[in-house]
């Protein structure tokens, strides 16, 4: 199908994305409106959906009938050693071997500088050979020093969650289940502590990849490489069990399927959308598109959209009515639980006052009425009703990213493009009390990303992305030249502001490409981007915060595991397992 590339498109499609205009919007407007998208707060309550990367790379493993098979395990009491996975998909094959270490605690930790990791892997195209395997062994704990061997696409490493590990080991070691409270409250085994790819370390860029490659759709690679982490937590916990006891079951399919991977980040999630701006283009274009197409359809036509779409908010209700985390910066669960219920008595009432409504008339009823993130909930929904056309979609989602400016053009060329499409950073007032309180710099020790008090931090680089002050900088330059100068001419005076101008050139007619803020404000609050990447982008759910620029979570809870790739249907929301799994032998 051909998908719009405007709004005006859209609403001159046959498929008319909301009539209903509660508020004075449509629901077009509403998805599709940059300025209300682009604050970060916004940006921070976006939901998963089904063009988040893990998600739709489950979904694409499930269409095409992908296999996962633990080749082989070689691995001691202690928890040295090595497995194998082999992955078939379609006509292509690829290999990822998982190392495993016994846990030592001095250098373990969450962060790039770590120097000791329970696991690390790495995700190879084709057969591994013995060869690559133990050379891999060798550069992988290198890191930065390493290399990776022809083929690698990933490499990743990840910690034990200790207190679950040992507890799931010691029950199956008993001959029983681990207690599912203590499962569902923490929610995984290991905790992914880094995926390293597109060039890093000498791996393969993605943009290098053939175009029938079954992981070119961006981060695709990386979360094949979360989603066998995954599998390898489990597998690791029940060969540590049947080492100490033979018989020991296996964990029971459900409790084996609500577990995910766990997840941290924090500041560099912010640098990310500062320097892919065509991705993230790209990315949210896709996706909010998608969602206006699917809210021109009819819910009560006969061809069930209205049920489907009741189904999958009921199921979203529970999930986060059984949220066990507790969030500071983000919308409390019960909140949200409450808002989707409006959601669902709000669509009955449409769908027995409205016969001819359709699905954006939900969003534009619920905007104002309910929370930020419980609407973006609903939209995200919309998705699973047009599910073969937003897999379609999603294999766009690459983009080359090399920004180009227009030479040629004039300088009141230049200025109406400032005028209009960065209006928002031109309003905002960079000499105001707190405008400028921070600056961003990198560690010492890892050039890991930091924010500080300007006044604290007076020497060294400052490396935000300056964007509203750049922006004013630019405009305030090019009032001061002739009209009809091209901007080759003014660059040649001015060429400190090369940079800025390719920027705005190079993005040129595209709404979605930077988040509307002041990075250096004091208001400003990180997590709202770092969880925009991690929900929306990466997929991940349980977003919890702290300090205002870290977000944990998981990917993956309840995707089906790789025995249940063949038979698995929809998997957003999982239900918390009911009652105790009782304990099988193998």
């Amino acid at each position: 199908m051909r998908w719009a590339e405007t709004l005006e498109d859209l609403l001159a499609s046959n498929a008319t994305p909301g009539t209903e205009t509660h508020g004075g919007r449509s629901a077009a407007d509403l998805l599709l409106d940059p300025d209300r998208l682009m604050r970060p707060e916004r940006l921070g309550a976006l939901a998963p959906s089904r063009m988040s990367a893990s998600r739709s790379l489950v979904n694409k493993m499930i269409t095409e009938k992908w296999s996962v098979e633990l080749a082989s395990l070689d691995i001691d009491a202690s928890a040295r050693g090595r497995a194998i996975y082999r992955i078939c998909a379609g006509a292509w094959t690829f290999s990822f071997v998982a190392y495993s270490f016994e846990p030592v605690l001095e250098g373990r930790t969450g962060r790039i500088i770590g120097q000791n990791w329970d696991m690390a892997g790495s995700l190879v195209e084709g057969e591994i050979s013995d060869a690559d395997v133990e050379t891999t062994a060798v550069e992988l704990p290198k890191l930065y020093a390493g290399r990776a061997t022809p083929g690698t696409l990933v490499w990743c490493r990840s910690n034990r969650s200790l207190r679950l590990f040992d507890h799931v080991v010691d029950r199956l070691a008993d001959g029983v289940q681990p207690d599912l409270d203590e499962l569902w409250g923490v929610g995984y085994l290991m905790r992914n502590t880094g995926l390293d790819g597109n060039g890093t370390f000498g791996t393969r860029s993605f943009l290098a990849l053939e175009a029938d490659h079954p992981l070119r759709v961006p981060y695709h690679a990386q979360m094949l490489a979360a989603y066998l982490m995954r599998e390898f937590s489990v597998d690791l916990v029940e060969h540590m069990a049947r080492l100490r006891n033979p018989g020991a079951p296996r964990l029971a399919p459900e409790l084996r399927r609500c577990l995910g991977l766990g997840n941290g980040s924090a500041l560099g999630l912010v640098f990310f959308t500062n320097t892919h701006p065509v991705l993230i283009d790209r990315w949210l274009s896709l996706r909010q598109r998608a969602m206006v197409r699917a809210a021109g359809l009819p819910l009560d036509d006969g061809r069930g959209y209205g049920d489907h779409l009741a189904g999958v908010l009921a199921r979203a209700l529970r999930f986060y009515a059984e949220d066990p985390f507790t969030y500071l910066a983000f919308e409390d669960p019960g909140c949200i639980t409450s808002d989707l219920q409006c959601a669902l008595d709000d669509l009955a009432r449409l769908r027995t006052d409205v016969p001819t409504a359709v699905a954006g008339d939900l969003l534009s009823r619920l905007d104002g009425v309910v929370s930020a993130e419980a609407w973006e909930v609903v939209a995200a929904a919309l998705l699973e009703l047009i599910p073969d056309q937003v897999d379609e979609l999603t294999a766009d989602a690459a983009v080359h990213e090399i920004l180009q400016g227009a030479p040629g053009a004039t300088v009141a060329q230049m200025r109406t493009l400032l005028s209009t499409e960065y209006a928002w950073a031109l309003r905002i007032d960079m000499d105001a009390p707190g405008a400028r309180a921070y600056v961003w710099y990198k560690s010492r020790d890892a050039e890991e990303p930091r924010r500080g008090p300007a006044d604290e931090v007076p020497d060294g680089r400052n490396w935000a992305l300056d964007l509203p002050g750049d922006l004013q900088r630019l405009d305030r330059a090019l009032a001061g030249a002739p009209a009809g100068e091209t901007m080759a001419r003014f660059l040649a005076t001015r060429p400190e502001l090369r940079g800025i101008a390719e920027r705005a050139q190079g993005l040129g007619g595209t709404l979605y490409h930077s988040p509307h803020m002041n990075m250096l404000d004091e208001a400003f609050r990180p997590v709202h981007i770092v969880r925009f990447m991690n929900a929306a982008f990466h997929g991940l759910d349980r977003t919890v915060d702290s300090q205002d620029r870290n977000v944990l979570g998981l990917l993956f809870q309840g995707a089906p595991t790789r025995d249940e790739l063949e038979s698995a249907q929809e998997w957003a929301y999982p239900a918390k397992p009911a009652g105790k799994a009782k304990g099988t032998a193998q």
